[in-house]
C-alpha cells in the first residue's frame, strides 16, 4: 500500500489540524514511516500494549500520581475461566457491546449463550436450554464478564507485574536523593518550589524556528520549579531490564536523547518564554531517573553541554526527516531510503 496518497481521505482529514509530534510518534516515524502512517494518519492503532509499557505506566503512577491508579488500571482476577468458558463469555461480552447496553448481565444473554453452546457443540447432550445456560452461568464466569465491563477504557494489569512495580517505586522511595529530585516530600511551607507531575505541553514552536505546520507534545513525569535558585528541574522515570551501568547506551539505542530534547524544550515555552528580562538568570536542568531490573535506582542527569550538543542533533538530524515526510505527505521509506542515500 502506497504512503503518499495526497489525494486520500485519510490524509487529507490527517492534514486539516496541526500535528504535534510526540517522542513516540517521532520514533516511529523515524523506525517506520508505514507504521506511522497506520498508526496517525489511518488511526488503525495496536490494541495490544508490551508488557515493559504496562510496568512503566504502572511505576509512573503508583510514584506519582497514586490517587488516580484505579482510573487508568484495573487488576486481573486471580481467577479466570478457561478453554471453551472463557472462549463463550469473551464472545457473549463482544455480543453486549455492540448491543450498548452496559446494564444488562451475562444471564440476559440467554439466547446468545444457547446459540454459541450450539455452534461448538457443547454440553448437547443435556436434555432443556436451561440445563445448558445453567452450566455457563457459574459465579467463575459472572464474575469475569463483569471484570470485562469494569475494564472498559482501562489497561489490565496481573497480580505479579502490580507486585514488581510496587517493589521498584519502594526503591525509589527509600533513595533520599531521588525523593527530593522529585520533591515527594515537599510542604505547604515550601511555596518557592513547584511541582508537577504527569504534566501535558505543547507547543507551537521550536527554539531554532517556528513552523506553522506543526509542533510538538509531551506529557514530563515530574518538573519541579524551584523559584528561589531560578532552576527548572524535570525528571523522566525510566524501567530498564538491564543493569545500570549500562543506560547510556540506552539512551542511544531508544533515542531517549530526543526526548529529552523536546521536554526541555516543551518546558523552556511553557515557564519560560515571554520572560526575556529574567530568562538568562534560569537553567533547565534534565535527569533521567532508573530502575534496573535489580531494583537499584540512579539519577543520570544531563549535563549543558550534552543537552545543548542533542538540541543541535534535533535541529541539525531530526528536524530534517520530520520536514521531509510531513511536508511531501510521503511515507513509504525511512528517510535515508527514500532519498537514495543507501548503498551497498
Amino acid at each position: 500500500m502506497k504512503k503518499n496518497l495526497i489525494g486520500s481521505e485519510e490524509l487529507e482529514q490527517f492534514y486539516k489540524d496541526k500535528f504535534y509530534f510526540s517522542y513516540s510518534s517521532i520514533n516511529k516515524l523515524l523506525f517506520s514511516p508505514s507504521m506511522f502512517y497506520t498508526h496517525y494518519v489511518l488511526r488503525q492503532k495496536e490494541d495490544s500494549v508490551d508488557p515493559h509499557l504496562v510496568k512503566g505506566r504502572v511505576i509512573h503512577c503508583l510514584l506519582l500520581n497514586e490517587k488516580d491508579f484505579d482510573k487508568e488500571f484495573i487488576i486481573v482476577p486471580g481467577k479466570l475461566p478457561s478453554g471453551n468458558n472463557r472462549l463463550i463469555v469473551d464472545e457473549i461480552f463482544k455480543i453486549h457491546l455492540n448491543i450498548g447496553n452496559d446494564s444488562l448481565l451475562l444471564e440476559n444473554h440467554e439466547v446468545a449463550i444457547i446459540n454459541l453452546l450450539e455452534k461448538i457443540n457443547l454440553h448437547q447432550k443435556l436434555k432443556t436450554d436451561e440445563a445448558r445456560t445453567k452450566k455457563i452461568l457459574v459465579d467463575d464466569n459472572i464474575n469475569y464478564f463483569d471484570f470485562l465491563k469494569k475494564s472498559q477504557g482501562k489497561t489490565l494489569v496481573d497480580y505479579e507485574t502490580l507486585a514488581y512495580c510496587k517493589e521498584c517505586v519502594e526503591s525509589v522511595k527509600k533513595n533520599d536523593n531521588i525523593r527530593t529530585l522529585l520533591q515527594l516530600d515537599k510542604t505547604k511551607e515550601d511555596t518557592h518550589i513547584e511541582v508537577y507531575n504527569e504534566l501535558p505541553i505543547t507547543t507551537e514552536n521550536n527554539l531554532y524556528f517556528n513552523s506553522e505546520l506543526y509542533g510538538f507534545k509531551g506529557i514530563l513525569d515530574n518538573l519541579i520549579i524551584d523559584k528561589e535558585a531560578k532552576r527548572i528541574f524535570i525528571n523522566d522515570v525510566k524501567t530498564t531490564g538491564k543493569p545500570l551501568m549500562d543506560f547510556p547506551d540506552s539512551v542511544e539505542y531508544y533515542k531517549y536523547w530526543i526526548q529529552a530534547a523536546i521536554y526541555y524544550q516543551l518546558a523552556f515555552y511553557k515557564f519560560l518564554k515571554g520572560n526575556e528580562e529574567d530568562i538568562d538568570k534560569w537553567t533547565i536542568t534534565f535527569t533521567f531517573v532508573v530502575i534496573d531490573k535489580y531494583n537499584q535506582v540512579y539519577p543520570f542527569q544531563v549535563s549543558g553541554d550534552t543537552m545543548l550538543d542533542w538540541l543541535v542533533s534535533l535541529r541539525d538530524e531530526i528536524i530534517p526527516v520530520l520536514e521531509y515526510h510531513y511536508n511531501k505527505k510521503d511515507y513509504t521509506l525511512p528517510y535515508e531510503l527514500a532519498l537514495g542515500n543507501i548503498k551497498l
